[in-house]
């Protein structure tokens, strides 16, 4: 069951904070090679067709997942209306899955709107997938590469998921050794090594029986499913946030869209912990005294009045990808892992 965010005065209380449990953790560890290798590669014109949400066909069960083992977590993703199958009434769980698929997959179980200007060379306004990319990359779930290019058709590997995954989730307080056991640990690339531990850590993607990882391996649809289906389940998700009250803590909560911070806070502390927020978090309060962020991820901190004097607090482990901020705005950096 779904909670409205945290709010917890920070007058007389303490925060306890407790890490779902891994119910579905056996899951992923048991699936064998029994895995289809088909990896063929659609057009855009048959991926328009027959991308992972094709509308003709949303029924809950169909005709090739009777004895998959991702048959339940299909079945309930369809009931919540993030995938559906194909024109044929299958739903190819073995298939793989491209980079632009996994874009819609997790935009529509998010439902996320805001959208990014694109200057990917390999992107194209008349490509089905446009929007969708325009969606992921404004939430923060993916970037190009260095060559400006997104290889929307390339199929996702597990370590590039992990990372997509890792934007998406709160993190705070998860300990844990993450896949740092598994044999294939050292083929992992530096910049997936983090969200690999992190989403691993959280139960979102384990590794394989015969202890190994394999980074490298593309994503099939089921296992996407899964996924996707587990973090909506698991995780505490808003659309959009309002913060009016002021000495309060915000915490444990994914926010899509923006995280708004109201004059009425007046000239007292906000403080957010253990948030992640898939957009900008917008500070209209202009005699606020200081927004304190602990365990805390967002696309960007926008400071509306060029007079305000607002200290961004830094504790540990934040990380905003960028800044709007007026010249007498103060940040100060507290805590370890700290990257504003």
């Amino acid at each position: 069951m779904k909670k409205i965010i945290k709010k917890i005065s920070v007058v007389g209380l303490c925060i306890s904070l407790s890490v779902n449990s891994v119910a579905y953790a056996g899951v992923m560890d048991s699936i064998t090679e029994q895995q289809a290798t088909e990896k063929t590669n659609e057009t855009a014109e048959g991926a328009e067709k027959t991308a992972v949400e094709t509308k003709t066909s949303s029924q809950a069960s169909f005709s090739d997942i009777g004895g998959h083992w991702a048959k339940k977590w299909i079945e309930g993703a369809v009931k919540l209306g993030f995938v559906s199958g194909y024109e044929d009434g299958t739903f190819k769980p073995d298939r793989t899955i491209t980079r632009a698929e996994f874009s819609k997959l997790i935009n529509n179980a998010l439902h996320t709107e805001k959208k990014a200007t694109l200057s990917f060379s390999d992107v194209k306004q008349k490509e089905w997938f446009y929007g969708e990319i325009q969606k992921s990359v404004a939430s923060g779930f993916f970037s190009g590469y260095e060559n400006n290019t997104f290889r929307p058709n390339n199929p996702i590997k597990r370590e590039e998921v992990a990372k997509v995954v890792n934007s998406v989730i709160t993190t705070g307080g998860v300990d844990g050794e993450g896949a740092t056991l598994l044999s294939d640990y050292g083929t992992i690339q530096d910049w997936a090594k983090t969200s690999v531990n992190s989403v691993y850590n959280k139960g979102y993607i384990l590794g394989y029986p015969e202890g190994v990882y394999r980074p490298a391996k593309s994503l099939t649809r089921a296992e996407a499913v899964k996924i996707i289906y587990e973090i909506i389940e698991n995780e505490n998700i808003e659309h959009g946030f309002n913060i009016t009250n002021y000495d309060e803590f915000y915490s444990s909560a994914v926010v899509v869209g923006d995280l708004n911070i109201l004059d009425s806070v007046g000239a007292g502390n906000v403080y957010l912990k253990n948030v992640v927020v898939l957009g900008d978090i917008v500070v209209s309060a202009s005699k606020v005294n200081s927004i304190q962020l602990t365990d805390v991820k967002a696309k960007n901190i926008i400071v509306v009045d060029k007079n305000n004097p607002v200290k961004i607090v830094c504790n540990d482990n934040v990380a905003i990808a960028a800044t709007q901020l007026p010249p007498v705005a103060v940040v100060q950096k507290i805590g370890t892992n700290v990257n504003i």
